[in-house]
């Protein structure tokens, strides 16, 4: 009987359209993460009217889906790589779509904050399974370019959302978006469920049937069926991963702590800039379109960032590099409140601020799979993002506490801004403890 290597099975084969349906995917269901904070923030304003809520209760509201995200990641993600990927990404697809759904119903504000985090639990359930299944199918020498596309999705889906409502929330109202934003990743479960194969190193690893495994080799490769009979294998074992101590052990305490604070508070202005922006430009007399503009501007630069950031990164270097454009993302933000109620200057400076502080997202993510070592490398890159989520749900609720004050717009723009300075010392920092001796320009151009 003839074995076959489904790993070096994958890494022979081009990027054709069996690899392109994947990503597309997944790609589609990705771009509701972005959309999905740029929706709430985006109808934050009229929402907040029709139910009655204060500002102070706003805060929670955005925290909310962070809070959820942080959860399902930590939760879900281990229990995609039990019962499969595909199943539970169908099963979180569904479940942010139906609680999105849901929100054009909630009648007040307990009900809308456990919307916004079951909204959120879906999300970050659905977040690894989306990457596994991604890279799963690609060969080694495309996965990091594939992975990095797959996060550019995060922004673009807040470009269209932004540029859909400021047409679609005029025209139809607030509810109309969460009705869009509920029926997409709904479609998308379908798609996954009809067209996306379930991980086929997964399937080894679990003993499935040969014919469940054949049936996808067949679009990978059909001439590895012809002739005798064929066993499948691959390099890989089933282990279990080690556990989040191991993050801080052989040297590795300083970074891993560095590490989660850079993603604390990058993802801290982040979500609280896209969560409250809106509200806090129509506060300086700007239009619902206006502001939903300026929004998916940001949107925009951050998609821009995300997709140069690696290329730029290889001839540059990564810590100081990231200081040094965190410093000038925390410039523009901080002009941003001086700059109303011109819409052409504020969405100058928004956009600035996508391409500073959403490149520098990635950034973040490149260092962090390429701190650790092979053995817990998902553990270090996971743990990460979870604590970038853990930032995302304070900043709203920070800048809500802010807002509830009566504090100048301009000023809480500033007050933004300086997490995001935080993260450039942090930056600095890590280049101080000679991180750059693990990520490198020579390291970071293999991966």
């Amino acid at each position: 009987m003839k074995t076959v290597l489904v790993d070096d099975l994958i890494d022979e084969r081009p990027f054709g359209l069996f690899q392109a349906s994947i990503f597309a995917i997944c790609f589609l269901i990705a771009l509701m993460d972005g959309a999905n904070v740029q929706v709430m923030g985006l109808s934050a304003p009229l929402l907040a009217n029709d139910l009655k809520l204060t500002p102070a209760q706003l805060g929670p509201i955005f925290a909310g889906s962070e809070l959820g995200f942080m959860i399902g990641a930590l939760l879900l993600g281990p229990v995609a790589d039990r019962i499969g990927r595909k199943t539970v990404l169908i099963a979180c697809a569904c479940l942010f779509g139906l609680a999105s759904l849901c929100t054009v119903t909630a009648p007040g504000f307990v009900t809308l904050l456990v919307l916004r985090i079951v909204t959120g639990i879906g999300l970050g359930g659905a977040a690894p399974c989306l990457v596994s299944l991604t890279t799963e199918y690609v060969s080694r020498r495309h996965r990091g370019r594939i992975a990095s596309l797959l996060w550019a999705a995060m922004p673009a889906g807040g470009v269209i959302a932004g540029f859909a409502a400021s047409i679609v929330i005029p025209q139809y109202g607030w509810r109309a978006m969460f009705y869009l934003s509920g029926i997409v990743p709904i479609a998308a479960a379908v798609l996954v469920w009809l067209f996306v194969p379930e991980s086929v190193r997964l399937l080894i690893l679990s003993d499935a049937r040969d014919d469940r495994i054949a049936r996808i080799v067949r679009h990978l490769a059909p001439s590895s069926l012809a002739g005798e009979p064929v066993r499948y294998a691959t390099h890989e074992h089933q282990e279990k991963g080690l556990p989040v101590k191991h993050l801080f052990v052989d040297g590795h305490a300083p970074l891993t702590a560095l590490l989660w604070l850079a993603f604390f508070l990058n993802f801290l202005a982040l979500i609280a800039t896209l969560a409250w922006a809106s509200t806090l430009l129509r506060s300086a007399a700007m239009s619902m379109a206006a502001a939903s503009t300026v929004l998916a501007w940001n949107n925009v630069g951050g998609t821009i960032g995300v997709a140069i950031a690696g290329a730029v990164m290889e001839r540059l270097g990564t810590c100081r590099f990231l200081a040094a454009i965190y410093a000038l993302g925390a410039i523009v933000l901080a002009l941003t409140g001086f700059s109303t109620p011109n819409t052409a200057l504020v969405s100058l400076c928004s956009g600035l601020t996508g391409l500073f502080v959403g490149g520098a997202t990635s950034g973040l993510i490149a260092i962090a799979s390429m701190t650790y070592p092979t053995a817990i490398r998902s553990t270090g890159v996971g743990w990460a993002l979870a604590a970038g989520r853990l930032g995302g749900a304070v900043g709203p609720v920070a800048v809500g506490a802010l807002v509830a004050t009566g504090l100048p717009v301009a000023h809480i723009f500033v007050a933004t801004a300086a997490p995001v300075l935080g993260a450039s010392l942090v930056m600095l920092a890590m280049s101080r403890l000679g991180a750059a001796r693990t990520v490198d320009r020579a390291e970071f151009a293999t991966h």
